[in-house]
């Protein structure tokens, strides 16, 4: 498999998205999506992700693997139920947890989706993608 096809199989993961208009449910050949309702998160395929971020129509967020702004937890991907946030730790505290707790593992650590460097490159190729959500106060 080279990597067009890998990246196009990367663009069906589901990512959220906030929109900002008004849509009943789409219907699909891979099912439904919606409803759309301006400021409601709701899931889309990556590939629409993309095409309603180049048209201004959302906003997206990242996927929870891919954020620092809380506590990730154990990876949903290995069928562990992901730990509760912890919004009062900081960024540095909080990679410095997830780091303690890779180490104590015996084994490596499960990846996170089985396209996520497919889904990094294809989300960080766009500028301004995301809204950065911060906690912190900057000094």
């Amino acid at each position: 498999m080279d990597a067009a096809e890998v990246e196009f199989l990367a663009e069906k993961e589901l990512v959220t998205i906030i929109p900002n208009f008004s849509l009943d449910k789409i219907y699909l050949i891979g099912g439904e999506l919606g409803p759309f309702n301006p400021g409601l998160p709701v899931d889309v395929p990556l590939w629409l992700a993309i095409n309603l971020k180049q048209r201004q129509k959302c906003r997206l967020l990242p996927p929870e693997w891919m954020d620092v702004g809380e506590d990730a937890g154990p990876c949903p991907a290995a069928g562990v139920p992901r730990a509760e946030p912890l919004l009062l730790l900081s960024s540095q505290e909080k990679l410095e947890k997830m780091r303690d707790r890779e180490r104590k593992e015996e084994t490596f650590t499960p990846v996170p989706s089985p396209y996520y460097m497919e889904l990094t490159k294809l989300l960080l190729n766009h500028k301004s993608f995301f809204t950065p959500v911060s906690t912190e106060t900057p000094i």
